[in-house]
């Protein structure tokens, strides 16, 4: 989906893109900073909302910036499913570890993943 944004809303090249790549290399060096300590992780939700049903709409308006900002940052990044919700729909964290430190993120994910039983099928 960034991709498809990123595609349809900014030309390569342009002055708007040479903004925007700026202001992304300005993000990346705070989050490396913010994450410089290397046990430090950062844990927010996977998604703004637990999963829909079947057939329900997937696409959803900004339902993908809570990955999309990641992915976008190019960070190690892992979803644990946390169990579910008081609808009995998965519900899932995502955790984000500073660049290079992918087996911190993965230590982090299969301690969560241990402590909330994983994923369990919806009811």
């Amino acid at each position: 989906m960034t991709c498809i944004v990123e595609h349809l809303g900014v030309q390569p090249g342009s002055q708007k893109h040479q903004y925007l790549s700026s202001e992304r290399d300005k993000i990346i060096d705070e989050f490396r900073e913010m994450l410089k300590d290397d046990m430090s992780i950062f844990l927010y939700p996977t998604h703004p909302s637990v999963a829909p049903y079947h057939n329900e709409p997937l696409l959803r308006a900004f339902n993908f910036t809570y990955t999309s900002l990641i992915n976008l940052l190019g960070m190690p990044s892992c979803n644990i499913p946390l169990g579910l919700g008081s609808e009995n729909l998965p519900l899932g964290i995502q955790v984000a570890a500073n660049y290079n430190n992918d087996r911190l993120c993965l230590a982090v994910a299969c301690e969560l993943e241990r402590a909330f039983g994983g994923w369990q099928e919806p009811k």
